[in-house]
């Protein structure tokens, strides 16, 4: 997998301390966040990646909330995510706190859907913060250094397909997933990017992020079209 180098051509890091990325859901996120680490470790003494999903709520907590949505008007960022806990974190990590060093527990493991995992982090004010997430800018008020947002765009189709791909275990059936998918994320995702901006799009072809103009016109578009077609 490889970046786009003329990504970095202007990068300084006086400029930059803060990075967002965003996208909707199995859009390479991860994956994103692990390259630009890679690629800008020359610019900074340490580079922290914080990723969102630590701050899911249980697995067995977010399938009964879709077996109960009956309507697409709701916040998928509240309903799936411990937000409380999250912005007790960003503000240490930004300073807000007198706190050197901190431990958060209970915090969310994919491989087993339980929160049972535990972070100690140290405080640090020349550190790059990259935080990858879905609606991590909503997120991110409290920040006041220099940000920049990253959206990644993915064809909602494929999407769908990297998320069904990702069923773990029997609790959740393949029919609950695409209907979390529809009815959840995509009307929730859709608001959200309708109402925030992003500095810069990147693609992933092939396994290669590539810029893209237009991101999120793009997206939007993709999503629409898929939910003109199956919205249900």
């Amino acid at each position: 997998m490889k970046l786009n180098r003329k990504f970095f051509k202007n990068f300084k890091k006086k400029k930059i301390n803060f990075i967002t990325v965003d996208g909707i859901t199995c859009s390479g996120k991860s994956l994103f966040a692990d390259l630009l680490k890679k690629n800008l470790k020359r610019h900074f003494k340490e580079i922290l990646i914080l990723s969102k999903d630590l701050f899911l709520y249980p697995r067995t907590k977010r399938i009964q909330i879709t077996k109960k949505i009956r309507q697409s008007n709701f916040n998928q960022n509240i309903l799936h995510y411990d937000i409380k806990k999250l912005k007790y974190l960003l503000n240490f990590l930004v300073g807000k706190t007198n706190k050197k060093n901190l431990i958060i527990k209970n915090l969310y493991d994919r491989k087993t859907g339980k929160n049972n995992l535990k972070i100690k982090i140290n405080f640090s004010s020349d550190r790059l913060i990259i935080f990858e997430g879905i609606y991590v800018n909503k997120d991110i008020n409290i920040i006041k250094k220099p940000v920049l947002k990253i959206l990644l765009i993915e064809n909602v189709y494929e999407s769908l397909s990297r998320k069904i791909q990702r069923i773990r275990d029997k609790k959740i059936s393949i029919q609950l997933v695409v209907t979390e998918f529809v009815n959840i994320h995509l009307q929730s995702f859709k608001r959200y990017i309708s109402s925030n901006k992003f500095d810069i799009s990147f693609i992933d072809v092939n396994r290669n992020f590539k810029k893209i103009e237009n991101g999120k016109k793009i997206q939007l578009k993709w999503i629409l079209n898929f939910l003109k077609k199956h919205l249900y």
